[in-house]
């Protein structure tokens, strides 16, 4: 079994052990990242307690670009189906979502928001991730 086939078992199971739509499992995947590193550097420096201002941000930030990568699919599936979309700029949306992560990125590196940093990796792996789930899950 793959690495990516296995990633799409494990969040299958949980969907169906614990009753979650795909995005909960998803959120919880970051909640529980951004937290491990805000928990981190509350140990390590003592500094924590902003990190956790990072961490929600981070979060909700997350959760409104997991509704947008879902609109994004089914305007796909719309341009698949009738051969044009209703929203004729949805083909940017990728695009300006790499070009804001990446200047995000090297914003947190500079001023050191290691929360922000693992939330910039994590919405750039974002968009891997779904089209491997879309591969097993056709929207």
């Amino acid at each position: 079994m793959s690495l990516a086939h296995g990633l799409v078992r494990i969040v299958e199971t949980l969907k169906r052990q614990l009753h979650l739509k795909t995005y909960q499992v998803e959120y919880a995947f970051v909640f529980l990242s951004l937290a491990a590193v805000a928990a981190g550097r509350i140990l390590l420096t003592g500094h924590g307690w902003v990190e956790w201002i990072g961490v929600a941000a981070v979060c909700g930030t997350f959760a409104h670009a997991s509704v947008a990568n879902r609109l994004e699919e089914r305007e796909e599936k719309r341009v698949r189906q009738t051969g044009a979309p209703d929203v004729e700029c949805y083909a940017k949306l990728a695009r300006y979502f790499f070009l804001k992560e990446t200047a995000w990125f090297v914003y947190f590196v500079l001023v050191g928001a290691y929360s922000a940093l693992v939330g910039v990796i994590l919405f750039l792996l974002y968009g891997r991730w779904r089209k491997l789930w879309r591969r097993y899950h056709p929207a």
